[in-house]
């Protein structure tokens, strides 16, 4: 019973950890495409900055050697 527990507990906590690799890649890929479009816009572009800084906090544990095989 202890077991079956423990791996529910473990498996609700690996599910429920965030954003992966991949996540903040393409988060990152489309914080630029944005930022690009928003180009002479400032209200969009503080936006874009504010999420951009929110998501570099959330993957800053990551590095590109951890994104490299992402579709």
């Amino acid at each position: 019973m202890k077991k079956v527990l423990l791996v529910s507990v473990l498996g609700l906590f690996l599910f429920s950890c965030g954003k992966s690799a991949c996540d903040c890649l393409k988060e990152s890929t489309r914080l630029a495409e944005e930022a690009i479009a928003a180009k002479g816009d400032p209200a969009k572009t503080a936006e874009i900055a504010k999420e951009a800084a929110e998501n570099a906090e959330d993957c800053k544990d990551y590095t590109e050697e951890d994104s490299k095989d992402c579709k």
